[in-house]
């Protein structure tokens, strides 16, 4: 079907088809990346567990893990929005449907390659810009590009007055995360060693969460929650603080994650203060969303788009708590370079963002289809699994990270400190399972909807035929 649409007049290809093709694909490479996630907790938790290959080697393995998760499910489900969110709120249509797909085809084409050439040990060895520089190309030129091209050209078509300011989120976070991903490859073009290199990697790897995997996230729930809850949203300025706070404040010199190193102290000083000051954004954010939902709480147990949605808003509130605080010299050089940093960023991913994500899709994958849920028990229960999941993984990864800061301050001799983990390392991989295991139950769910789910009538929205009684 999408290849027959790839050679088709833009006018022949049905609306909607670049979304739903971006959904499948997103929750696709999510179950693929929280597989991988769960066969490498495994390795954690039993060191025995697939020994002998090389392939199979822990190195070998976490980066496509990482980058399947980033890449794959995060950044196709943020395309998938767009692909959904952008046209509907300027009242048109995508501007161009066939470019949407051909996005989705590069965008899985050239993840499919990237992962396996990680996988064979080819990479560029920097942590999350582990694809050689060819692949960067296709990622750029490929994926982003277009994916901006179509966002920028709907907004500029839109047949309303103002911007949105979920539109204001995708049209600026697809300029800056280009942006990041071109300045974070610079040491595999220009060949850059040492400090520097080291400074831009961890410079790419901040912004790449902060400028494009969190604030995009944020843009989507702008959408969802008055959508779903049929509330306005509480205050467009505050909105517009948040947005204009991310841009100030987020795109940090990032050398925080290198406070040890040879860098300038007044560098590492300015990061310690921008990052606390993150704490600007997330506050407007969170209170923006959480009174929008007022007189609509209920929602927050009968509906399971809502649901999800809320869950991810709540779960910003600590995130937001440890990145700001984090970051300062009084708590870095405890928890840096331990399980602590590993909680943290699969709270943001894992948490905030892919609770977020996956409301929209559920949402926006029932939409285009015009399909109500196959089974709203079988969401039920991805949900139950996600959530417990992914709190048994953050806390027994918390706990284990300040094991191991004590350790390292105390000089305890390592050995002991991999024994004292262990129990923890046990629970991270049944967590990690348990989301695993949901995701599963959550492609069976979509794929049934777009086979069985029942029809919608048009003047009908989905979501909401699912909950009549």
């Amino acid at each position: 079907m999408l290849m027959k649409y790839l050679f088709a007049k833009n006018d022949e290809i049905p609306a909607g088809s670049a979304t739903i093709f971006f959904g499948f694909s997103s929750i696709f490479w999510f179950v693929v990346g929280t597989g991988l996630g769960s066969f490498n907790a495994a390795k954690l938790a039993f060191p025995d567990w697939v020994t002998g290959t090389e392939l199979f080697a822990f190195g070998h393995m976490r980066q496509v893990h990482v980058l399947a998760v980033i890449v794959g499910w995060i950044s196709m489900a943020f395309g998938m929005t767009m692909m959904y969110m952008t046209p509907a709120l300027g009242n048109t249509r995508l501007w161009s449907e066939k470019l949407g797909l051909w996005t989705v085809f590069l965008w899985n084409v050239g993840l499919s390659l990237g992962l396996i050439l990680l996988w064979m040990g080819i990479t560029s060895g920097r942590e999350y810009s582990d694809l050689i520089w060819p692949i960067d190309l296709v990622v750029i030129f490929g994926v982003l590009v277009p994916l901006g091209i179509n966002v920028w050209m709907t907004i500029a078509h839109r047949k309303t007055q103002g911007i949105y300011i979920t539109n204001w989120f995708f049209g600026a976070c697809i300029f800056m995360v280009t942006i990041t991903i071109l300045v974070g490859q610079s040491p595999e073009i220009f060949n850059l060693t040492g400090l520097t290199e080291a400074y831009l990697t961890f410079w790419h790897a901040h912004n790449l969460l902060g400028l494009w995997i969190t604030p995009v996230a944020a843009g989507i729930a702008y959408y969802t929650i008055p959508k779903l809850t049929g509330n306005p949203l509480y205050s467009h300025r505050i909105g517009h603080l948040h947005f204009w706070a991310i841009i100030a404040f987020y795109s940090t010199p990032a050398s925080h994650h290198l406070m040890s190193a040879p860098l300038p102290e007044w560098l590492k000083s300015f990061a310690s203060v921008e990052g606390v000051l993150i704490l600007i954004p997330a506050v407007a954010f969170v209170a923006n969303i959480l009174l929008t939902m007022k007189g609509k709480w209920s929602l927050f147990v009968e509906n399971l788009e809502t649901k999800f949605s809320i869950t991810g808003v709540l779960l910003a509130i600590p995130l937001n708590m440890q990145g700001g605080f984090q970051q300062t010299r009084a708590i870095n050089w405890y928890v840096h370079g331990t399980g602590w940093i590993v909680a943290h960023a699969h709270l943001a991913l894992l948490g905030m963002s892919s609770f977020l994500e996956a409301a929209a899709v559920y949402f926006g994958l029932q939409q285009m289809l015009r399909r109500k849920l196959y089974s709203l028990t079988l969401g039920n229960l991805h949900y139950w699994f996600f959530i417990i999941g992914f709190c048994i993984y953050w806390i027994s990864m918390t706990i284990a990270g300040l094991i191991q800061g004590a350790g390292k301050i105390y000089e305890v001799p390592y050995i002991d400190v991999v024994v004292a983990e262990h129990p923890y390392m046990i629970a991270r991989w049944v967590g990690g399972t348990m989301v695993f295991t949901g995701n599963v139950v959550w492609l069976y769910n979509m794929w049934m909807t777009a086979r069985e789910g029942t029809l919608v009538p048009e003047g009908r929205y989905p979501h909401e035929l699912a909950y009549e009684r």
